[in-house]
């Protein structure tokens, strides 16, 4: 008998993402075979997102898109998992027709027998595994990754403590829980023999990590240990809450030779009145005492952030002083979103909504300042030598790749020219021009 063909669609953040790597271990272990055409499998797994309503409503059309291919006769099951469910509970199952089964972020290890339930056609009625019960810390291994062999992202915790008024995750992953490091080294080793050459440190929290487990901050000594393990070059910290950046962290990042001096830290805002009305438990002093002490503990740091524009009760006065201090912070990386009312979150309550034209009106001025920033930026690379992660061929002597500034999918790319070189090999570049926010660069092997 023929193996169950199975086809998978991965939406939302990295998180998300690791969670489908490792829904798809487990079912290439189990047996199924996995296919990259919808049309080829006898079924989908849809991995959703819960965050905002824009990615509801994308997580909604993708379900409502391979429904249809069931109905004529291309699927025989759809499988629902990930974070919308969890966000809506049990009962979101009656908000979805011709769904076979679903899941929430929990059941994990049940995913391969839920499958083969919906496609032998044993139940009527559709399997909803959907719990408040979720798990203390799920360990990431045996994945079938879906990111290319030399990168991937390295989850540390769980859940998130902060109580941001605008934000639905701990409704949806819980309160913080921390992996243990020795499970967290063992993926890294795991991922290197795979090939990997970078690890992207991932959480809703990576500064906060161990201060559940090990009673303290100890992101810096999981670093240390990270930096051991043979194979991997470049260790990346993204989502670095500002609240928990210790001097120990700052000095590690500064001395670890493997850790890109890199750090993801999103403020969300500037100015003291939102910051108290976004509850994001830091202070406009403090955050910016902060990025001020990034930059001197580590020379050439490239910082990334995010910032909300048209949060209830932001004035134009709160926005020009933002864009201000933006102007000021010079933030080599950065993206900006409008306001998103999420239902059940303090902000969906608040009052001083601001128009939506006015939202888009203050996105644009971020990223118009922001263009400007980047592309100085670029013009000052311009002659210098950089390591670039060599990604992918686009032509006979042409590649893309990423320096160390840059983390995969949301940050710029450089285009590289010359020398042959290997995808997934780490090579010196030299800086010879830039398009818009990419580099243009010649390489030569290291």
């Amino acid at each position: 008998m023929d193996s169950p063909r199975v086809s998978f669609v991965s939406l939302g953040c990295a998180k998300n993402l690791v969670d489908s790597e490792v829904l798809l271990g487990r079912l290439a272990q189990d047996g199924f075979a996995l296919c990259s055409r919808y049309e080829d499998s006898d079924v989908v797994v849809v991995n959703t997102c819960g965050f905002l309503k824009a990615s509801e409503r994308e997580s909604m059309q993708t379900i409502d898109k391979m429904v249809e291919l069931k109905r004529r006769g291309k699927l025989k099951a759809v499988v629902v998992a990930g974070c919308l469910p969890q966000r809506y509970g049990p009962d979101f199952e009656k908000r979805l027709r011709d769904v076979d089964a679903v899941l929430g972020i929990s059941h994990r290890e049940k995913i391969a027998e839920v499958c083969r339930t919906v496609v032998d056609r044993v139940r009527r009625r559709p399997v909803n595994l959907v719990s408040s019960d979720l798990p203390a810390v799920e360990i990431d291994r045996d994945r079938f990754r879906l990111t290319p062999r030399h990168t991937a992202y390295v989850r540390l915790s769980e859940g998130c403590n902060h109580t941001c008024a605008f934000c639905v995750i701990p409704q949806i992953r819980g309160k913080f829980r921390s992996k243990p490091r020795e499970a967290i080294v063992a993926e890294a080793r795991e991922l290197a023999r795979d090939g990997c050459r970078e690890i992207n440190l991932i959480a809703q929290d990576t500064t906060n990590y161990g201060l559940d487990l090990y009673g303290k901050l100890c992101l810096d000594e999981l670093l240390e240990k990270l930096s051991d393990v043979e194979g991997i070059e470049w260790i990346r910290l993204l989502y670095c809450y500002p609240t928990f950046v210790t001097d120990r962290l700052i000095e590690a990042v500064a001395r670890l030779p493997k850790v890109v001096k890199y750090v993801d830290i999103p403020i969300q805002h500037t100015r003291e009145r939102v910051l108290r009305l976004m509850r994001r438990g830091v202070t406009e002093e403090r955050q910016k005492e902060l990025i001020a002490k990034l930059r001197a503990g580590i020379p050439g740091v490239v910082l990334r952030t995010t910032v909300i524009v048209g949060f209830p009760g932001e004035t134009r006065e709160d926005f020009e002083g933002m864009l201000e201090d933006l102007e000021g912070l010079k933030f080599e990386r950065l993206g900006a979103f409008t306001f998103s009312r999420e239902r059940g979150t303090p902000a969906d309550a608040m009052k001083g909504r601001v128009p939506q034209r006015e939202k888009v009106r203050r996105m644009d001025a971020v990223m118009r300042l922001q263009q400007r920033i980047a592309f100085a930026r670029n013009r000052a690379w311009i002659g210098r030598e950089v390591p670039v992660l060599v990604e992918r061929r686009l032509g006979p002597k042409s590649w893309e790749g990423r320096t160390s500034g840059d983390a995969p999918e949301i940050d710029p790319i450089i285009v590289l020219s010359g020398n042959s070189v290997q995808e997934g090999a780490i090579a010196r570049a030299r800086v010879t021009g830039f398009r818009q926010y990419d580099l243009l660069g010649e390489v030569g092997v290291r």
